[in-house]
């Protein structure tokens, strides 16, 4: 069976549709732009996929589920598959929109995290230059090639990831966060646990993950019972503690593969935390007690 696509361009109107849906988890179906004549309108009809709109120019009224919105630059606005709506051009400042046709298993995750659900179908969009600039270059990539196919589907991620970003930058609370909290501590605790020993910054551990610092301060306290940076300091501390108890290496080096290049910060640290200098803990004799009772073990270093 031929697989046929369509593609159109005009002055008004240009448009890449039925394109083929190799990818599994995401997949662009059509995609274009248009600058409507007065009135124009669109359904009511129904869609196999999802469609997002975002109007670049003019007025327009979209509706869907029985709600109105009137509509204007930098307004967006997303209809789910089987979901009745329509939209029209305004009669005295007639919209100018483009849109993307997608499906896949992750369609409506990448729709939830960009910003758009059936209870919210539209939201204001701060990203629009960079959106139209990733369409066009889908539309460019027309030809039915499989690595034409791949630029399509890559533009589209990078559409998402831009909106999703977006999105992000211009919410607050947990609608920002598709996880719990303790997820985004799991994995700031595993950059830890990999990174103690280089400069890190709990700003920039925030932005790794994708949370902002306060949310992830708070709910790593709510789950470790601490901050990320006293969670920082207090592994340095143990990492330390070991070396000087297992090796013969230098003080300064032990505080360079702890994290510290300043070695009389590190050993201010450590005395906060031991009750004495490094160079005063390497002196102790260290035994190791073992119990079989608990609470029998008090820690002793003489």
């Amino acid at each position: 069976m031929k697989q046929v696509s369509g593609y159109t361009s005009s002055a008004k109107y240009k448009c890449l549709e039925d394109l083929q849906k190799e990818s599994v988890d995401i997949c662009l179906i059509y995609c274009g732009w248009e600058y409507c004549e007065p009135g124009h309108r669109y359904g009511p009809n129904l869609r196999a996929s999802y469609i997002l709109h975002f109007v670049r120019e003019g007025k327009g009224t979209f509706e869907v589920n029985g709600k109105v919105y009137h509509l204007g630059p930098g307004d967006a606005f997303m209809i789910q598959p089987n979901t009745e709506a329509w939209y029209e051009a305004d009669l005295e400042d007639p919209w100018s929109y483009m849109w993307i046709g997608f499906t896949g298993l992750k369609a409506d995750e990448c729709a939830n995290s960009a910003g758009f659900s059936m209870r919210m179908p539209v939201r204001k969009v701060g990203c629009i230059k960079v959106l139209n600039d990733y369409i066009d270059e889908m539309l460019e990539s027309r030809q039915l090639s499989f690595s034409d196919e791949l630029r399509r589907n890559g533009f589209l991620m990078l559409f998402f990831s831009e909106l999703i970003k977006d999105y992000r930058g211009n919410s607050v609370g947990a609608a920002m966060h598709p996880y719990p909290g303790s997820v985004y501590v799991k994995y700031a605790v595993e950059y830890i646990a990999s990174n103690y020993d280089k400069k890190i910054k709990i700003n920039e551990l925030a932005d790794y993950i994708g949370v902002n610092r306060s949310y992830l301060t708070s709910s790593f306290k709510k789950t470790m019972g601490c901050s990320p940076q006293e969670y920082l300091v207090n592994l340095r501390m143990e990492k330390a503690r070991s070396l000087l108890e297992k090796t013969d290496m230098q003080i300064n080096v032990i505080a360079n593969a702890v994290g510290y290049s300043d070695q009389l910060a590190f050993s201010k640290i450590f005395k906060q935390h031991f009750g004495m200098s490094p160079k005063a803990y390497r002196g102790v004799e260290h035994e190791l007690v073992v119990k079989s009772k608990k609470g029998d073990y008090r820690r002793r270093i003489r």
